[in-house]
């Protein structure tokens, strides 16, 4: 079975989870996916810079696994928060 729903993203849920994890050293980009009935995955990349063609590379730091209800985000599974 396929499920044919396309993958939103929710800068919201973004925000929350920074706010509740803080933002790494190197901080790019947050993507939210709602996987599933409101379950965001949560993936924070960071860049690095290095030396080949680009000048640069994206990998996920972080990633964590998040429910949205009534407006409040809560973190389900991940690494700790950064102190």
């Amino acid at each position: 079975m396929q499920n044919d729903k396309p993958i939103e993203e929710n800068p919201y849920v973004c925000k929350e989870v920074l706010e509740q994890v803080g933002k790494p050293d190197n901080y790019h980009m947050c993507k939210a996916l709602n996987v599933y009935d409101d379950r965001y995955r949560v993936n924070i990349y960071v860049r690095e810079d290095v030396e080949d063609l680009t000048g640069h590379k994206l990998y996920i730091k972080d990633s964590y696994f998040c429910k949205l209800q009534d407006n409040r985000v809560t973190i389900l599974t991940g690494p700790p928060a950064l102190s």
